[in-house]
């Protein structure tokens, strides 16, 4: 499915949103955690075309009055595979004063595999910051049999971890964290995640 995940890429990237649809998912939080002590936020998870458009506001009330969002990217994941109900934000609380994060989810099959997909994001340094990446695909094999690969990145610290095996990322500045900059099959171009294919 990572090699799929990045084939629709260029179709993805074509296609122009269509007119504004509810959203296909929404929350509020507080970066801090549930003690309220930074700054409050809410996001949305819109429909754009194969891709997710994620939007963040730096307050709740000012995606109600329809001001600016703070962070606005078009392609943040890929919906072109996604299960029913299958795409949502959700905030996690890290607990011990670590605050909270930011999670994109989506679960997605076909044909060929199914799986589910991860990007955390908190708000450091007033940047809006890809922290985390999780991916794991089920491929389908003939005869029944299943092949899975999963990678996990830990992207503050500059590991990933690929089938059990760990190994360090590319050097990167804090900038090239920025959520901003983010579109699904990210984790794959640069080189934090390989491209796999089943079989």
């Amino acid at each position: 499915m990572a090699r799929k995940w990045a084939v629709v890429m260029a179709a993805a990237l074509a296609a122009s949103p269509a007119a504004a649809v509810d959203p296909l998912s929404e929350v509020s939080g507080n970066w801090a955690g549930p003690e309220g002590g930074g700054f409050y936020f809410s996001a949305t998870l819109e429909q754009a075309g194969d891709a997710a458009r994620l939007r963040i506001w730096h307050a709740p009330e000012a995606a109600l009055q329809g001001g600016d969002p703070a962070l606005d990217v078009a392609d943040f994941a890929l919906s072109a595979f996604v299960t029913e109900g299958g795409q949502w934000l959700e905030v996690v609380d890290l607990g011990g004063g670590a605050g909270s994060i930011l999670q994109v989810i989506t679960e997605f099959a076909d044909e060929e595999a199914e799986g589910r997909e991860v990007v955390q994001l908190q708000y450091l340094d007033n940047q809006f910051t890809v922290t985390g990446f999780f991916h794991r695909s089920v491929f389908y094999n003939p005869g029944g049999a299943t092949e899975p690969f999963e990678c996990e990145v830990d992207v503050r610290n500059g590991i990933a971890t690929v089938d059990g095996q760990r190994q360090a990322l590319p050097p990167m500045d804090f900038e090239a964290m920025n959520a901003a900059g983010w579109s699904y099959g990210a984790a794959f171009e640069r080189g934090w995640c390989p491209r796999v294919d089943g079989g």
